[in-house]
């Protein structure tokens, strides 16, 4: 992957996609305009630093260097005392806009980042219940889920799971969740105390366990509260009512307009299936934006490049 080409130059303007402009990449491609531009700009004040940092020469900071040729200067007459001085105050005033104008084009103008896009959930079935044949169980309903950009079966299990005690002066809550079993199922368990659920888990239920909770004094889980947040998607993996989605915050942009590029780098996705990795731009404010994925994919990698665009 090449670089684009930088020249120490200050251009004047940086240029502004229009909704006409074909999306064109490449050394002259059109879509590299401005970030050639901006990277000119950020060579041209490197140059400007470079330049200052010489002048301290072989002392450790500018304000060394001044007061070494401040007693030079002295010894020549308050004339030149001056004109040095002031020669050093303007190169310092220089390379102090020099690098505040680097810093905001760093951080500001242009910014890039890294998010993923995860995307699991159930076809139907795996909901659960409380057993009534063991201490502190929950049973599991079969049914698919889908995970890795593929479906997975889920057997029935009863007693599939052991819901923790609360020995504590306050409620807590666990969940359970959906892992993988092997290689051709996915099972349930549940997390213990503050303990998060696993990278390749789907979430299915929050339970919430009152202070002093055990199996003596409950053993069926009467006084546990057990919520449903599955995430169904019926028509897995064409249509999906529950869209996954990011949220990515960025530095705050001085404009009211930005241009997102995003690019899927790395996905999860059924191996029959041809690539159809879609993400776009959902919402947008000065300081985040939020992307939302309409495709099967998981584990859904995006390079993200912002730019802000005058309006």
């Amino acid at each position: 992957m090449a670089n684009v080409t930088e020249t120490p130059t200050y251009t004047a303007g940086v240029y502004q996609l229009e909704t006409t402009d074909p999306i064109i990449g490449g050394a002259d491609g059109i879509s590299n305009i401005q970030a050639k531009q901006l990277a000119s700009r950020t060579a041209y004040l490197k140059v400007r630093t470079d330049q200052v940092d010489d002048a301290k020469g072989d002392f450790d900071s500018i304000g060394e260097r001044i007061d070494a040729v401040q007693e030079m200067a002295e010894a020549v007459g308050p004339e030149m005392s001056n004109a040095v001085t002031g020669a050093l105050k303007f190169a310092l005033d220089q390379a102090a806009q020099a690098n505040a104008g680097i810093r905001f084009l760093r951080n500001v103008w242009t910014q890039s980042g890294w998010l993923i896009l995860t995307n699991r959930g159930v076809i139907f079935g795996c909901s659960v219940s409380k057993s009534t044949t063991a201490t502190r169980n929950l049973n599991l309903s079969g049914g698919r889920c889908f995970a890795g950009g593929q479906e997975w079966p889920v057997a029935n299990g009863p007693n599939a799971a052991s819901v923790p005690s609360n020995t504590g002066s306050g409620s807590i809550q666990v969940v359970a969740y959906l892992y993988p079993e092997g290689y051709y199922n996915y099972a349930l368990a549940v997390t213990a105390e503050n303990e998060d659920v696993p990278e390749n888990g789907i979430p299915i239920y929050n339970l919430v366990i009152p202070a002093g909770n055990t199996d003596s004094t409950d053993p069926g889980l009467t006084s546990v509260t057990i919520t449903d947040i599955r995430r169904v998607e019926p028509d897995y993996p064409g249509l999906f009512d529950q869209a996954a989605r990011a949220v990515t915050y960025i530095a705050e942009v001085p404009y009211d307009f930005y241009h997102l590029s995003l690019f899927a780098m790395s996905i999860d996705r059924m191996p029959e299936r041809l690539p159809s990795t879609a993400v776009n731009q959902l919402g947008w404010a000065r300081n985040g934006f939020t992307v939302e994925l309409q495709s099967h994919e998981d584990n859904v990698i995006v390079f993200w490049h912002a730019f802000a665009l005058r309006s």
